[in-house]
């Protein structure tokens, strides 16, 4: 059966349920047509249980997007333009939840587009959609598409749905939107109440008893006043965190499920939180000499070799002693070599005529434990001192970059990856991330592609990141990183629909890049795919491609290749009755035995078919018939005699050899003197 153009796969018949059991929804996803933007649809319950502040502005701001009657939005089509880290896509999705009927699927999409275009937008009955602009390579709104949108906004309507558009300010020109339009346009100038903020995200927390902490130094209510939404959702982590950190220190247990009252504060933890609360940059301003101290007649500030300890201890936090000493040289090394000269005591001599390195730890605020084990149980603080030298440095960044990234543990130790990802995406660009990606930066593969996992999974920058992956999917350089990013987005277990495809569009192009290594890494991460009903949705996809285009080895080839390790029961799956009619099954095993580069993948596959059978003569029966067809022809002749080759020890039930049973059915009589099969001696 031909396909049909611009419909999308067709539908999978299921004929065997216990293996598509419960994964329908997921297979209805995966099989949508292309060009449509998709993302997760987010429980309306889970969104009204998020805290929200709406004091002030955001307020007002509230009531602007509602109706007359303050039920409904005021259009089917809402932009707010506020700048970025405002929260403005916590108040899309508050009001979506609150002010759409119990019927209505909130769906939070995805803007994979090279530029804003109306038809990649979803129109279905009784939805509403989210989306943030914020891409400023890719999202920019042009007049044409808010032309376009306003005839979007009247299907919205016949359909009973809507779209919310949350657009960075820098991005929005201040177009002309006619007010009779199906186009509401609201503005939000102001973050929300950081106080507020940081204390509803710790009654949410449940640890209300916290609150009573953020009032308890006026220097703590100034360093609230001055922050976005962001950095309030941030800072009150970093409470909990502060929190934590002092009950493990301190061998105390401080609950916080209740109000506390003023009498019963504990003075240690209100001081770690206010220094938490301040980024520690009181301590770290003395350390570092930005305010002079003097104790006992002696400067306070660090010198230079405690200074590279303290970012070891960052980095590292728990660790051994000789891990810890080395990796502090080997940050002053690296800045050493950046400015051409040692100027740091390396020799033997000159370390043992300093200081101890035990009395350096202990100085830097970690402890020893017996077995020569630095303990430093702080990541609050560890990530306060890497941010304060990012930012009050920019000549250590690259510096710093490369010391975090060059060490010996740094593909696996997860502190490691925390400490890159906090700095490199501190400034909602990718710009540092990139960078990683060069050939100045020695990053391992490992180490880099939990980054960009990381990085995609960002709500302010995973467009970006998505935009990363896109273009080294092509280079050699970086294809298997790619690939090895994309299985991990894959293998999540709370991967959703958009991220998949996003994923799989990304291991596509690397796998027609050309590069032997990416190819074969694709073909692993499509191995994985196939042995789950929604990877197997994605596999034929990729394959229905392929045959359409006519391309030769490549993303199809490999997809290909996975299904044939599909979980079949009695056959293989391939063989089955359960694969769509427009994949054609004998095309593709042909065209892949008669490929030279792709003939051993296969003809190793089609083995395992048939041992796996063997021991079943009905079964070994059917998988035989079922290839017969494929391997007669000229173009696969030898394909088909390596087969018999492999299959020389295969016996079915005990008792008929397999590679004369292949042998006999194939070869015709006459020429069975003439061409002769090798047997292996073995």
């Amino acid at each position: 059966m031909p396909p049909v153009p611009d419909t999308g796969p067709a539908p999978i018949t299921v004929n065997r349920p216990e293996f598509f059991v419960n994964h329908a929804d997921k297979i209805i996803n995966e099989t949508r047509k292309q060009g449509v933007l998709e993302g997760p649809t987010l429980p309306r319950h889970r969104i009204k249980q998020e805290p929200i502040v709406r004091e002030g502005q955001w307020a007002g701001t509230w009531q602007q997007a509602l109706d007359p009657a303050g039920l409904h939005p005021r259009k089917h089509v809402l932009i707010i333009v506020a700048p970025r880290s405002y929260g403005s896509t916590t108040l899309a999705l508050h009001l979506l939840a609150r002010h759409t009927a119990e019927d209505t699927d909130i769906v939070k999409l995805d803007a994979d587009w090279k530029t804003p275009k109306v038809g990649w937008l979803p129109a279905e009955e009784r939805h509403a959609y989210q989306v943030d602009l914020k891409d400023p390579n890719h999202d920019r709104v042009s007049a044409d598409f808010l032309t376009m949108l306003e005839q979007h906004a009247g299907l919205l309507e016949k359909l009973g749905s809507y779209l919310v558009l949350n657009v960075a300010k820098d991005l929005w020109t201040d177009p002309y939107v006619p007010v009779q339009s199906g186009i509401h346009v609201v503005h939000l100038n102001e973050p929300p109440s950081a106080q507020s903020v940081v204390e509803a995200r710790l009654r949410a927390r449940k640890a209300p008893g916290l609150i009573a902490y953020l009032h308890s130094a006026d220097k703590t209510k100034a360093s609230l006043s001055r922050l976005d939404a962001v950095e309030a959702v941030r800072v009150a982590d970093s409470v909990v965190l502060a929190w934590r950190e002092h009950e493990r220190l301190t061998n105390s247990s401080l609950p916080m499920d209740v109000p506390s009252s003023w009498s019963a504060l504990d003075a240690g933890l209100a001081e770690r939180i206010a220094s938490a609360l301040s980024d520690w940059r009181d301590k770290l301003d003395i350390l570092f000499g930005e305010t002079v101290s003097v104790y006992g007649g002696k400067d306070t500030s660090l010198p230079l070799e405690d200074r590279c300890l303290l970012l070891a201890l960052a980095v590292h936090q728990s660790a051994p002693m000789p891990v810890v000493a080395k990796a502090t040289r080997d940050l002053q090394q690296i800045i050493s070599a950046d400015v051409g000269e040692s100027g740091f005591a390396s020799t033997t001599s000159a370390a043992f005529a300093s200081r101890g390195l035990r009395r350096r730890v202990v100085d830097a605020g970690a402890g020893v434990g017996t077995h020569d084990e630095v303990v430093f149980d702080q990541p609050g603080y560890g990530r306060a001192v890497l941010t304060y030298v990012w930012d009050n440095y920019e000549v250590m960044r690259e510096p710093l970059l490369k010391w975090i990234t060059s060490g010996e543990d740094s593909e696996a130790n997860e502190h490691v990856v925390d400490a890159i990802a906090a700095l490199t995406l501190r400034h909602g660009n990718v710009d540092h991330l990139v960078q990683l990606g060069t050939q100045t930066y020695s990053v391992k593969e490992a180490l880099l592609s939990a980054l960009l996992v990381q990085a995609v999974q960002d709500e302010h920058i995973g467009r970006q990141a998505w935009g990363i992956l896109y273009g080294w999917a092509s280079g050699k350089e970086r294809a298997t990183t790619v690939v090895t990013a994309c299985r991990q987005v894959l293998n999540s277990p709370d991967v959703t629909s958009s991220q998949a495809r996003m994923a799989m569009v990304r291991l596509r192009r690397a796998a027609n890049s050309g590069h032997e290594s990416a190819w074969s890494d694709a073909l692993k991460a499509f191995v994985e795919q196939a042995q789950h009903p929604a990877g197997v949705a994605r596999l034929i996809t990729e394959v229905r491609a392929w045959q359409q285009s006519g391309r030769s080895r490549g993303a199809g080839t490999a997809a290909f290749l996975a299904l044939m390790s599909a979980p079949g029961t009695t056959i293989p799956w391939l063989l089955s009755n359960e694969v769509p009619s427009e994949v054609d099954v004998k095309r593709a095993l042909q065209d892949l035995l008669g490929d030279i580069a792709t003939a051993p993948d296969a003809i190793n596959r089609l083995t395992t078919w048939i041992r796996q059978s063997a021991t079943d003569p009905s079964n070994y029966a059917r998988v035989r018939d079922g290839l017969l067809p494929v391997l007669r022809g000229q173009k696969i002749f030898k394909a088909s005699v390596s087969l018999m080759q492999a299959l020389e020890h295969v016996s079915v039930d005990g008792e008929t050899n397999a590679a004369n049973d292949f042998w006999d059915r194939l070869v015709d009589p006459r020429v069975r003197t003439v061409i002769q099969l090798n047997r292996d001696p073995a």
